[in-house]
């Protein structure tokens, strides 16, 4: 299975804090069937670090291989940042040897002019995948906001810790209708830690109903 969210690098954001953790994580991932993980470390903050990041990622993507599991690096994009780092570098952030850009907005509001934004990052040739919608405000209030996204031509990936949340929690309620109405691309795993694995693999179960 393919993992397009993860935050199993060491030391470059919230996710693993030291190359055990990193160790350990991808084992739980590789026992939950993943094969193929896409390290999406953020790209919110100032003290964002491309050139840190792809040397810890060069020296876990060997020791992945020798475990049986395939590494790709990109990151998970923060609307704002990209904003301020001007959207010519969008191309730049996508997974390495795709055009698929991981985007994230803010949890409470999308930007007065997400709709145009969208439209000039894919007219620089990418396709944008746009991270856990189901922790948007707007899509919680509005399902058609997710509705949109995919007819802009946007993918939609759901985090799998969705499941966290009892059954009138926004955020599972949201992810549940977007399952239902077809407009999930991507389960991601959007794992931190080891145990976040073991959510992954009920999310899995989950969206298996639909």
């Amino acid at each position: 299975m393919f993992d397009i969210h993860c935050h199993i690098l060491n030391g470059v954001d919230d996710g693993s804090r030291s190359p055990a953790e990193s160790h350990q994580m991808l084992l739980a991932a590789r026992d939950a069937g993943i094969d193929h993980i896409v390290c999406t470390p953020h790209c919110k903050h100032s003290d964002f670090d491309a050139e840190l990041i792809e040397k810890r990622y060069r020296a876990f993507k060997a020791h992945a291989e020798k475990n049986g599991v395939r590494l790709s690096l990109g990151y998970e994009v923060h609307w704002k940042k990209l904003a301020d780092m001007g959207l010519d570098a969008a191309p730049s952030l996508c997974i390495k040897g795709t055009n698929l850009l991981l985007l994230e907005f803010s949890n409470s509001h999308l930007p007065a002019n997400w709709q145009r934004a969208i439209y000039t990052i894919q007219g620089k040739g990418v396709d944008i995948v746009i991270a856990h919608p189901e922790r948007y405000k707007p899509v919680q209030e509005d399902i058609d906001v997710a509705r949109e996204m995919r007819e802009m031509g946007c993918r939609l990936q759901l985090s799998a810790n969705f499941v966290e949340g009892g059954i009138f929690n926004p955020r599972r309620r949201t992810a549940t209708a977007l399952l239902k109405n077809g407009l999930v691309d991507y389960l991601a795993s959007d794992a931190h830690r080891v145990e976040h694995y073991a959510t992954y693999l009920k999310a899995l179960k989950e969206a298996q109903k639909y």
